[in-house]
């Protein structure tokens, strides 16, 4: 990770549940208010990046966030995240994708 260049923020999702009478799984509801993340690393992509996920389907993302290993809040798939860059620039996005295999940051993207 080389250097800080943001914060961010993010919105727990909560346990989905399915609907006793149709059977369809209904979207975990979010919290009201953002949760403070910590500083980050924030990287754009124009034109955005693609990744092949491991269905084989292939992923289109602007933003590449690298969290410090340190921050212990709850980062997984589908939760709302808002970037601030340090120019104030002010970005929302869902996370797409969760590595946090590495031994010196958590990655995200969306």
């Amino acid at each position: 990770m080389s250097r800080n260049n943001g914060t961010f923020r993010y919105k727990e999702v909560q346990e989905a549940s399915r609907d006793p009478r149709t059977g369809f799984i209904l979207s975990g509801s979010q919290q009201e208010t953002w949760i403070d993340g910590c500083e980050c690393q924030i990287e754009t992509f124009v034109p955005a990046k693609q990744r092949v996920g491991t269905d084989g389907q292939m992923h289109s993302y602007t933003y590449d966030v690298l969290v410090p290993k340190c921050f212990k809040g709850k980062l997984d798939i589908a939760t709302p995240v808002e970037l601030t860059s340090e120019d104030g620039q002010v970005s929302m996005f869902l996370i797409q994708g969760v590595d946090n295999l590495n031994r010196r940051y958590i990655e995200i993207w969306g």
